[in-house]
C-alpha cells in the first residue's frame, strides 16, 4: 500500500510539472525582434545550468546532444557543478559546422555496417541513419539542412502520391546535400529542383506546376497569370502511370511571349528562371523557416523576424540557417514543442543510446506493414513523404502524441541495452550510469535530470522519488540501475521533455 501511495505521488507531480506554468507554456512575447547572434559574453553571462540548456536547444535543433559528462567535471559531485566542455560551447559549435570532415566515406561505411534497410525503401530510412552516424561537422551540417528542407513544403518529394518513387527521395535529398555542400545559392537550387522529374511528379500539369511553383515559393497568388505560365510551360508534361511517370519536353515549345512575374517569358525555362530570380523568392523562403523554428511566435513577430533575417542578405541555405540557430531570439527566447527528432536524438546522445540495427528500418515503415516499434506515419511526422512536407506545428493531437510518448519511454528511456554484441539489441549503455556511480544518492538523480531535462530535480521529486526507492529496496548500494529505471520513467512523462523552453 505505501508503495503504491509512493508511485501515485511521484505520478502527480509529474501532473503538477507538466501544468505549471515552468513546465510547458508555450505562449510567447519576444522583447525585440533581433535575430542578433547570442554573443560570447551573453552566453558566459548565463548560470552554468543556462549554459548546459542552451547548448543543448541548440544541439536537439540539430538532432543531436552533448552529455552532463562531457559538458561538465562531475569528478567532484553535481551540487558544484564546474564546466569542462561547457566553456565557449556555442562559439565552438559554430566553428564545428563549417569544418569538413577528413574521413567521410568511413562514416558512411558505419551506416552501412551498422543499420540494415528495406531494399526498396532505403532512401526513405537511410538520411537520419546517417545523420545518427555523422558527427557533428559540416558535412553533417549540410546533410542536416537538407533532410529538413525535403521535410518542408519548399522541397518535399511527396512519397505519399502514387505517382513518386523511393528514387525521387533519394534525388532530392542527394540533390539538396550535394547542393548545399557547394555552397550553391538558394536561387541555383530551387531553380534545378522546379526542372527536375521529382518536382513533376509532385504537381504534375502545366496549369498545376506554375501555379504551385509561384505559391511555394514566392507566396504569389494571382490566379490570371496561372494560364500564361501554363502556356509557357505547354510542352512539358508528365506521362501517365503505364509509361512510368516520366517527364517528357516536347518540341511544341510556346513561342508568343507571355508577361508574368513582372516580366516576359517564352518557355518553360524561362518561367522557373522568372521564379528562381524574384525579389520575393528569400522573403517567401524565409518565412517558410521563420514558420517552423518559431511556431509559437505571433503572426507579427513572425513577420519582423523575416524582414530582419531577409535585411542580412542571405546567399545560401547556409546563411538562413546559420542566422536563425544561433540568434539570441531562438536560443534564449523560443518556446515551442519539439519535433521526435528533436527530442529523441538529443537524448539518445545524451544518455548513450544504442540504435538497434533495424531502428531506421522499422521508424519510417508505412501505414499497412509491421513494425516492431512506434512509426513516424503513426506520429504523422513522417519522414519526405507528405505532398505539402511536414506541418510546421508538430502534431500533437492524443493519438499521434501517445505514439511520441510511447516510442521515447520504450525505445529510449526505459529501454537498456543488454548485450553488447548483439546488434538486434538497442538502448541505454552501461556506461552511463557507470560513469556516475562514485555520486551520492541525491546528486545521482539530479545527474539523471539534468541528462534528460538540463536541469536538476526539485527538493518535492528527490523527496517522493526517495520514497519510492525505499519502498522497493532501491535505497541500498549496488541498486543503481534499478533507481536509474524509476527516474527515466518519471522523466519520460514530463512534458516539459518534448518541448523547447525560454531560458530566462
Amino acid at each position: 500500500m505505501r508503495c503504491a501511495k509512493a508511485l501515485l505521488s511521484i505520478f502527480m507531480v509529474s501532473i503538477l510539472v507538466a501544468c505549471g506554468t515552468d513546465g510547458d507554456d508555450t505562449s510567447h512575447t519576444a522583447p525585440n525582434h533581433t535575430i542578433a547572434s547570442l554573443t560570447n559574453e551573453e552566453y558566459t553571462a548565463l548560470s552554468d545550468e543556462e549554459k548546459y540548456s542552451v547548448a543543448n536547444k541548440l544541439l536537439s535543433t540539430l538532432y543531436k546532444g552533448v552529455s552532463v559528462k562531457e559538458f561538465f567535471d562531475i569528478r567532484d559531485g553535481i551540487r558544484a557543478l564546474t564546466l569542462d566542455d561547457g566553456r565557449d560551447f556555442i562559439s565552438k559549435l559554430k566553428t564545428t559546422l563549417s569544418t569538413p570532415l577528413d574521413n567521410l566515406e568511413y562514416y558512411l561505411s558505419k551506416v552501412e555496417q551498422n543499420h540494415d534497410f528495406d531494399s526498396t525503401r532505403r532512401p526513405q530510412q537511410y538520411p537520419l541513419a546517417m545523420l545518427f552516424e555523422l558527427p557533428l561537422s559540416k558535412d553533417y551540417f549540410d546533410a542536416w539542412m537538407a533532410y529538413r528542407l525535403a521535410n518542408t513544403i519548399l522541397f518535399s518529394p511527396a512519397l505519399e502520391l502514387d505517382s513518386v518513387d523511393y528514387i525521387d527521395v533519394h534525388r532530392v535529398f542527394y540533390r539538396l546535400f550535394d547542393m548545399i555542400g557547394q555552397d550553391r545559392s538558394i536561387r541555383d537550387i530551387v531553380y534545378e529542383h522546379m526542372t527536375s522529374q521529382e518536382n513533376w511528379r509532385r504537381f504534375r500539369s502545366p496549369e498545376d506546376n506554375t501555379r504551385e511553383m509561384m505559391e511555394i515559393y514566392l507566396a504569389r497568388f494571382i490566379d490570371e497569370e496561372v494560364p500564361r505560365a501554363a502556356t509557357a510551360c505547354k510542352n512539358w508534361y508528365l506521362t501517365d502511370d503505364s509509361q512510368g511517370y516520366e517527364l517528357v519536353v516536347d518540341f511544341n515549345e510556346n513561342t508568343e511571349p507571355q508577361y508574368i512575374l513582372d516580366t516576359w517569358v517564352v518557355n518553360c525555362y524561362d518561367f522557373y528562371r522568372a521564379v528562381a530570380d524574384h525579389p520575393s523568392l528569400i522573403p517567401t523562403i524565409t518565412s517558410v523557416l521563420v514558420d517552423l523554428f518559431f511556431s509559437t511566435h505571433s503572426d507579427e513577430e513572425r513577420k519582423r523576424l523575416v524582414e530582419t533575417i531577409v535585411s542580412t542578405g542571405p546567399v545560401t541555405f547556409r546563411d538562413l540557417f546559420t542566422t536563425i540557430l544561433f540568434s539570441k531570439e531562438y536560443l534564449l527566447h523560443t518556446q515551442r514543442p519539439r519535433g521526435f527528432e528533436e527530442t529523441f536524438f538529443n537524448l539518445a546522445d545524451r544518455i548513450e543510446w544504442y540504435a538497434f540495427n533495424n531502428f531506421f528500418r522499422y521508424l519510417n515503415r508505412p501505414p499497412g506493414t509491421w513494425s516492431s516499434i512506434e512509426t513516424l506515419y503513426e506520429m504523422k511526422q513522417a519522414s519526405l513523404a507528405y505532398k505539402l512536407g511536414r506541418p510546421a506545428e508538430v502534431p500533437l493531437d492524443s493519438l499521434s502524441f501517445s505514439y511520441y510518448h510511447k516510442s521515447v519511454r520504450e525505445r529510449l528511456l526505459t529501454d537498456s541495452k543488454l548485450n553488447s554484441f548483439n546488434r538486434g539489441d538497442g538502448g541505454w549503455q552501461v556506461g552511463f550510469i557507470e560513469d556516475a556511480g562514485h555520486l551520492e544518492e541525491e546528486d545521482f538523480i539530479h545527474y539523471l535530470f539534468l541528462s534528460v531535462l538540463s536541469r536538476k530535480a526539485t527538493q518535492r521529486e528527490l523527496e517522493v522519488l526517495d520514497q519510492v526507492f525505499s519502498s522497493r529496496g532501491y535505497d541500498k548500494e549496488g541498486k543503481e540501475f534499478e533507481r536509474a529505471m524509476i527516474v527515466l520513467d518519471y522523466l519520460s512523462r514530463l512534458s516539459e521533455l518534448y518541448t523547447f523552453r525560454a531560458v530566462n
